[in-house]
């Protein structure tokens, strides 16, 4: 839990938006200005990738809504701590059970 650390927080989006070619432009501009990236591109659609805040997720889903969003799936936020600060991470254990793991600081 880093809630009241010092905490680098991102959440992940991949979304898919109805893209007909005329489209394709708007699309890209939209992209560029959220530093997200066109990940896939299909005939008829293309899945952008973002990572950032939720706030800023939030902010080209608004925007792309009207164009048409097909799919979309998101991480929920993940977070690390900052600085030297050592934390914990999870690793796969036995029959797939997760193991908690002290990382060496």
């Amino acid at each position: 839990d880093v809630t009241n650390q010092p905490a680098v927080t991102r959440d992940l989006a991949l979304i898919k938006v109805s893209a007909a070619s005329e489209q394709r432009a708007e699309i890209a501009n939209l992209v560029s200005i959220f530093r997200a990236r066109i990940v896939d591109v299909a005939p008829d659609s293309v899945i952008v990738e973002i990572t950032g805040t939720e706030d800023k997720i939030e902010g080209l889903v608004e925007l792309l809504s009207p164009l048409g969003i097909v799919e979309m799936v998101r991480t929920g936020q993940v977070a690390m701590m900052r600085g030297t600060a050592s934390g914990v991470r999870y690793a796969p254990g036995a029959n797939g059970n997760r193991e908690i793991k002290q990382v060496a600081g």
